[in-house]
């Protein structure tokens, strides 16, 4: 009898400490599942990061993934992960973490960027869109605010001519060892062979070869000084090298290094490729807080394409408070700004943007594929928008685009009349000049 009535009190003790946390994660905006990742797992501080964790299951085929998590009480931290034939069904094939210091970052002052909860003996709810801190990720994800405002083309280079347009990109030559470079076997130059226009699309080429030291060539573009900007929507369409040991990148640097050097005046980096990796793309950023020269590690928004076989386009959306970032106009995440001071947030400056391909670094963690050189990275645009205040071709500034302001460019252009400022909304190909180009996108507007 002793012993009877001390089980059942060991067991209402058991209960009165426990609960269960069930997860709700949203997975629309992510390219998870698929062939490669196909199971979404949730793993946490409570068995020490080991394993699968929680396996969730989307019952109702809406995206929703669910389980539930019996847990003694305590506080916790947990990240969203893939598991699949890719990873070995490790349980840790591609993290979501949360938002790094969102209000969602459980704890935002060490480097992890994880989701997390404290339970007290009552059921509790963890539901998120994954890698954002609301709930779902319909209209009310308030991280995938492209569409909020009037964007404007303010820059680009189609590459639609025939050569590469100099008075909009600047070539760096060299290894970058003296300080611009992370230990790389190429070198950079300004050589046809390395940089070229074909069928509408640049394409920076690294070949095996001998030269100047090194054993290969190739090409790093940069607009600094020639197209440079505080805040807006950075966009390229890209399709990128499949050989190990590639490293193509679309990324910004400080125009002026305003807070020091790297990494105190910050690094936003768009798209990274590694060529270990041929499924994965990279968003990253670097500052005096978040760094690999001695900070703590910033945290990689990562996701699962084609990118070696299609196109796609990555862009980062940057404001006041926060950057944003998207592959083929899908969330990936966001950094955020905090009370960090520059440290934490060196983004209120101007930055350039760079288009590279690397070969090797000490980063790298494969072999360089010798024998599938050349490699090659395509771009076929590259584009700068930023909010403005007129509706983008309204000339007459009457809020619509209409024949009124065919009229009043057309006379502009023809008398010079009317004192027209070249701004964002009337010069609508960015060339500096209101002229007969102009007139022709405005038509199309209205047209179409």
């Amino acid at each position: 009898m002793i012993k009877n009535t001390l089980t059942i009190y060991i067991l209402m003790i058991s209960l009165a400490i426990s609960a269960t946390v069930t997860f709700n994660i949203d997975m629309s905006n992510q390219n998870f599942p698929n062939d490669q990742y196909d199971n979404i797992v949730i793993n946490g501080s409570w068995n020490d990061w080991a394993g699968w964790g929680v396996t969730l299951t989307d019952q109702d085929n809406d995206q929703i993934f669910t389980g539930d998590l019996n847990i003694e009480d305590g506080t916790y931290q947990y990240v969203i992960a893939t598991t699949g034939s890719a990873d070995g069904w490790s349980g840790w094939g591609q993290i979501i973490n949360a938002p790094l210091g969102s209000n969602c970052d459980f704890n935002p002052d060490d480097e992890w960027a994880n989701y997390g909860f404290t339970i007290s003996s009552n059921n509790i709810e963890q539901s998120y869109c994954a890698g954002t801190c609301n709930n779902i990720c319909e209209n009310n994800d308030d991280s995938n605010n492209q569409n909020d405002g009037e964007y404007t083309l303010v820059w680009s280079d189609e590459f639609n001519g025939d050569i590469i347009n100099q008075s909009k990109w600047n070539f760096q030559i060299g290894t970058g060892s003296w300080g611009w470079g992370n230990g790389e076997h190429q070198y950079y130059t300004a050589r046809s062979e390395n940089a070229f226009i074909e069928d509408g699309k640049l394409v920076i080429q690294a070949l095996f070869e001998n030269y100047s030291g090194s054993n290969y060539t190739s090409a790093r573009m940069t607009t600094k000084d020639k197209g440079d900007w505080t805040y807006g929507k950075i966009s390229a369409r890209i399709k990128v090298p499949n050989a190990g040991g590639t490293w193509p990148a679309f990324w910004m640097m400080p125009t002026n290094s305003v807070y020091g050097g790297w990494p105190n005046s910050g690094e936003i980096d768009i798209m990274e490729h590694y060529g270990c990796d041929n499924d994965h793309v990279h968003a990253t950023v670097h500052n005096n807080t978040y760094n690999w020269n001695g900070g703590i590690p910033p945290t990689s928004y990562s996701t699962y394409t084609n990118a070696t076989q299609e196109f796609h386009i990555y862009e980062a959306e940057w404001n006041e408070n926060e950057l944003n970032f998207y592959v083929d106009e899908e969330y990936l995440g966001t950094y955020f700004k905090t009370s960090g001071g520059w440290q934490q947030w060196p983004y209120d400056q101007e930055f350039y943007i760079i288009l590279n391909l690397a070969v090797g670094s000490h980063f790298m963690q494969c072999n360089t594929d010798n024998d599938l050189f050349p490699q090659r990275l395509e771009i076929d645009y590259v584009r700068v928008y930023q909010k403005s205040s007129c509706v983008y071709g309204d000339i007459s500034q009457d809020g619509s685009v209409d024949v009124v302001d065919i009229v009043q460019l057309v006379d502009y252009i023809l008398n010079g009349i009317n004192n027209l400022e070249i701004n964002n909304c009337s010069d609508l190909n960015s060339d500096g000049n209101l002229d007969i180009v102009d007139v022709v996108s405005i038509v199309n507007l209205i047209v179409n």
